[in-house]
């Protein structure tokens, strides 16, 4: 189990080196845990299907509630990418707006969120623990060294999201 634990953290830190173009010899070094969790929303997006309304929309807007400067960065990384033939558009939320995506660090940023965005279609990623119990749909958990994630997949659902099988077969767990 540890050799997959070692072999999964290994295969992170490639895809977060080749996502924003660090050489592999560097990889395990540079790969930060803000550049991992930017590889893993870049992959949750690959892996998601946004309701028909959306479908007309040239870009994804991606919205970073977060007063990490690493990890801003790291998420600004992703902007102009492209996934599902759709640039990614990175900002801070600072406001209320219109937001495909939505990564929050905190409850009380995302209790902030949930109270003032009317986030009907928002892929929501959360960095903290407890996130898909307050009603997010993703997740990202930090277990003794390993990066991992949860789903709420009724969170999802309400949001008329649907997430690939593959998604949720890498999910150390998944609520509905």
């Amino acid at each position: 189990m540890k050799l997959f634990s070692r072999a999964r953290n290994y295969l992170l830190a490639m895809l977060a080196s080749s996502l924003l173009g660090f050489a592999p010899a560097q990889a395990a070094e540079v790969a930060a845990e803000a550049s991992v969790r930017a590889a893993l929303v870049f992959n949750f997006l690959k892996f998601t299907e946004w309701p028909a309304a959306l479908e007309s929309n040239p870009h994804l807007q991606l919205c970073i509630a977060s007063s990490d400067p690493e990890l801003v960065s790291a998420m600004e990384s992703l902007n102009a990418r492209q996934v599902h033939g759709k640039a990614i558009l990175t900002m801070t939320l600072r406001q209320p707006v219109d937001c495909d995506v939505i990564y929050v660090d905190s409850r009380q940023r995302w209790n902030n969120i949930s109270e003032a965005q009317g986030k009907a279609h928002a892929l929501t990623i959360g960095g903290y623990a407890g996130f898909i119990a307050d009603g997010g749909v993703i997740e990202i958990v930090l277990q003794e060294g390993n990066v991992r994630f949860d789903i709420n997949l009724g969170a999802a659902k309400r949001t008329g999201l649907r997430l690939y099988p593959q998604l949720l077969k890498l999910a150390r767990r998944i609520v509905e």
